[in-house]
């Protein structure tokens, strides 16, 4: 069995680094495999988004990252009056994904604040073509299949258990 640093050392996670200002302090992880890890680096930048906003997904992405790598809380956003959006969803098995308007990145929090990538995709391709289960299942995979000091992930889906400052609005 080994650590997350001995499997980052290892070369079988990758430390995703959030490029934070000088002035910011890492208080949350990110860790990817290798898949996710190409998918950021040569899919991401190509991507345009679907929604018709200002902001590409890679700008999503990095926004939404720096957020929660510097601890701030993450909120459940109104949108379209009624409809709350959710930058974290749990889609069971201790599998969670992180959201933007535009991307899904499925995973799973190892330890409080701590969350290891493994495969990313576009809402809209996860929308159109249900692969939401089909990436649970792969994360799942990935997390068997890895040498991984027990316990390997949070169970539950509870927001509060995975990460802090965590805030629904009134």
């Amino acid at each position: 069995m080994a650590t997350v640093v001995q499997l980052t050392d290892a070369g079988l996670l990758h430390k995703f680094d959030p490029v934070l200002d000088p002035d910011e302090q890492e208080l949350r992880l990110l860790h990817t495999s290798d898949k996710l890890k190409g998918w950021l680096e040569n899919a991401l930048p190509n991507l345009t988004s679907q929604w018709d906003i200002e902001t590409s997904p890679l700008e999503q992405l990095d926004a939404l990252i720096a957020i929660y790598a510097e601890g701030l809380p993450l909120v459940f956003e109104r949108q379209f009056k009624a409809f709350h959006r959710k930058p974290i969803e749990p889609a069971g098995d201790g599998v969670w994904y992180l959201k933007t308007a535009d991307l899904r990145v499925f995973g799973w929090f190892w330890k409080k604040d701590c969350f290891i990538g493994v495969v990313a995709d576009t809402a809209e391709r996860v929308k159109t073509y249900p692969l939401y289960q089909g990436y649970r299942g792969e994360v799942i995979r990935f997390r068997e299949a890895l040498d991984l000091d027990e316990p390997k992930f949070i169970p539950g889906e509870d927001p509060d258990a995975v990460i802090s400052n965590y805030d629904l609005p009134d």
